[in-house]
């Protein structure tokens, strides 16, 4: 077992990333370093944190070779692209040509639909966009007694 002196204020940022880091990865691994920080061994913080063993010493050794931020660094795989190697003729392609839709955005007209106006009690023309006249539930249509 190895032994690891951590200062306050790195004990202080272990403690604020154990919770608070929007990495899930990030906070499993502060958590490891949090239980080393208080002197537990590498199976006892391999059971508490419900990580292998090779995952608690993993992660000492990212401390060890990097401090906090190899610690906090998450490996990220960016897909490669065929096209990455035709970018510069690609750009220049669209710029000469762009397609249809960036020439001339279509707009959308608003549909006429009626609407229902309260003061006149009754059904209106009038506009309306993306809406869907209903009718009212009455409570006998559903089975439901009517309060008076």
């Amino acid at each position: 077992m190895r032994h690891f002196d951590f200062p306050d204020d790195v004990l202080e940022e272990i403690q604020r990333d154990r919770f608070k880091h929007p990495t899930r990865l990030v906070q499993e691994r502060m958590e490891i370093l949090w239980l080393k920080a208080h002197g537990i061994s590498h199976a006892q913080i391999a059971e508490l944190s419900c990580a292998a063993r090779s995952t608690v010493q993993r992660t000492l050794d990212l401390y060890i070779h990097g401090g906090l931020e190899a610690v906090r660094r998450v490996p990220r795989r960016v897909p490669a692209s065929a096209l990455v190697a035709h970018r510069a003729a690609l750009a220049a392609e669209f710029e000469a040509r762009p397609p249809p839709n960036t020439v001339r955005p279509s707009v959308k007209k608003c549909r006429r639909l009626p609407r229902w106006t309260p003061s006149a009690n009754a059904w209106s023309a009038g506009y309306k966009r993306h809406v869907v006249p209903c009718r009212p539930i009455s409570t006998r249509s559903i089975g439901l007694p009517i309060a008076r």
